[in-house]
């Protein structure tokens, strides 16, 4: 299940990405796969909103939490996704999710096992909202990039931190990445004394802080606010010198689209 998420970490799987996960899993692992990438789903478990009920009571969450925990992810699948704590036990292979997806007690078994990336994949198939397919070979040439975006919220026991653009009055989600820059303990030990809300294992931590992040490509997705998905996107820096005021808005990003 986990390799399955990494290979749609990055959006639609291209033939190459797919045929190089193919080598790397077992045989009931690429079969479950290639079924949901040709279009085949499993039958619907619950709405994204009983899903969250669900991770909501398992975890404790009060309503007004949940209430401001949405206002920064209102994706309910995805907010359900990040609300567990760490997964402590093996992770499932994406066959055996498939066959035990039946009950709410199965579900919660299920996502406790899954690191949050894995679980938003889970949380698309439970709810009946897995939409991708494998992509033809592409012929628009991807552009790389880079763009500055401000730190909104940040998993210490990971680590991820979730990335966001100005847009109007508020900040809109752009992506969710791994922190691998070496100034990864000093923003780990800036966010625990800086948190201002807590949100299962996410810290939502002041919006003053802005990181330059490098990508491959962009396309369009538009089931994200945004309206994009990053290509192998990455954290290049902490970019202490700079205000979050100067960050440009998402427009500037989305101007560079091809």
């Amino acid at each position: 299940m986990i390799r399955f998420a990494q290979l749609l970490a990055q959006g639609t799987p291209t033939p190459d990405a797919f045929s190089a996960y193919m080598t790397q899993v077992d045989p009931q692992e690429s079969k479950a796969a290639q079924r949901l990438l040709s279009g085949e789903r499993p039958k619907r478990l619950a709405n994204a909103a009983t899903l969250l009920d669900w991770v909501a009571q398992a975890t404790d969450t009060p309503a007004f939490l949940l209430d401001a925990c949405a206002k920064t992810c209102p994706d309910k699948a995805e907010l359900a996704a990040l609300l567990l704590p760490p997964a402590t036990d093996q992770a499932p292979t994406l066959a055996q999710a498939l066959e035990s997806l039946t009950s709410a007690q199965n579900y919660l078994a299920l996502a406790r096992r899954l690191p949050p990336e894995a679980r938003l994949i889970l949380n698309r198939l439970a709810t009946g909202t897995f939409r991708t397919k494998l992509s033809p070979p592409s012929t628009t040439p991807q552009t790389p990039g880079s763009c500055l975006a401000i730190l909104t919220l940040i998993d210490p026991s990971t680590p991820m931190a979730t990335f966001a653009l100005p847009h109007g009055a508020s900040l809109v989600p752009l992506t969710r990445l791994r922190l691998t820059i070496p100034e990864t303990p000093a923003l780990l030990a800036w966010a625990r004394a800086n948190v201002t809300d807590r949100f299962g294992p996410l810290r939502q931590v002041p919006m003053t802080q802005v990181f330059e992040l490098e990508f491959d490509g962009m396309i369009p997705n538009a089931r994200r606010k945004s309206g994009i998905t990053l290509l192998g996107a990455r954290v290049k820096a902490w970019r202490q010198d700079t205000r979050a005021a100067d960050v440009p808005p998402l427009s500037a990003l989305l101007a560079q689209s091809p």
